[in-house]
């Protein structure tokens, strides 16, 4: 089946290695169905971290499925609720985190609320 690509691309980085995911079609496999989708993927041998727009982040098991009981970020927008990618980091302030809102462009760090 084929995938549509984004008008734009993200700078979407890993939550885990903070390097930038590159966009890539995966194919997704569950009990009820297998279907491809547009994610992005981190860059690092064997991390099983990717976001999908309509998603969110989530971690991809061998098999393909997606595995929902691993933690992963979940920041939504508080303009839109869709689900919010970590565009940046501070290496000098190890806690900060920006992230930004694929749908309306909005930031939000975690330290204050919107600030775009």
């Amino acid at each position: 089946m084929p995938v549509a690509r984004p008008s734009k691309e993200y700078p979407v980085l890993c939550h885990v290695h903070h390097v930038k995911m590159g966009l890539l079609q995966i194919l997704l496999n569950s009990d009820s169905e297998e279907g491809q989708i547009l994610a992005y993927a981190c860059a690092e041998p064997d991390c099983p971290v990717r976001f999908n727009i309509l998603c969110g982040y989530f971690l991809l098991s061998p098999d393909g499925g997606t595995d929902e009981l691993q933690m992963v970020p979940r920041v939504r927008c508080p303009q839109d609720g869709v689900s919010m990618y970590l565009a940046g980091i501070n290496p000098e302030k190890k806690s900060f985190r920006l992230w930004e809102c694929p749908q309306c462009g909005g930031k939000r760090t975690n330290e204050e609320s919107l600030v775009g």
